[in-house]
């Protein structure tokens, strides 16, 4: 009796055991895919900057259009402009996947989709954004929501 009771003690000491180990390396996977998630996004931040900076002409393109002086872009300059606020979309919306999961500090998220609401609002680059996103409206009202005051700081 006495053995089965201890066998029987042990069991669940190994179980709760493992439990805490799993929880604790959910922990660990988390966190490491949230580096992997910031480097990435960090090298095509890179990249894209980069690209602005060495091609006079994609950042002549892009500074006319934040101007809104865009009538006499060839369908090819019109491509260009896109891409590059496409490529600037991107990370933001993998960013509010994971936010919404509580996976990224709202702190920082609130300072990484900054750049998608004045995407989102600029006149030009608006209408990328919407075609392009078809939630976007919903993505502009939750930032708004969750980062009122946060992005003045």
């Amino acid at each position: 009796m006495k053995f089965e009771r201890l066998i029987t003690i042990i069991t669940n000491l190994a179980v709760v055991s493992g439990m805490v180990l799993v929880v604790f390396e959910l922990q660990q996977n988390r966190e490491a895919i949230q580096i992997a998630h910031q480097f990435s996004l960090a090298g095509l931040m890179s990249q894209t900057h980069l690209a602005v900076a060495t091609d006079h002409e994609l950042a002549d393109l892009i500074t006319r259009a934040k101007r809104n002086d865009t009538q006499d872009f060839s369908p090819a300059d019109i491509e260009r402009v896109n891409h590059w606020a496409l490529a600037i979309l991107e990370p933001r919306i993998s960013s509010y996947h994971l936010r919404s999961n509580e996976f990224v500090v709202l702190e920082d998220w609130c300072n990484l989709m900054r750049d998608f609401t004045d995407l989102y609002r600029h006149p030009y680059f608006g209408a990328i954004v919407k075609s392009d996103i078809s939630y976007a409206d919903a993505i502009a009202a939750d930032i708004e929501k969750r980062c009122v005051g946060k992005n003045d700081q």
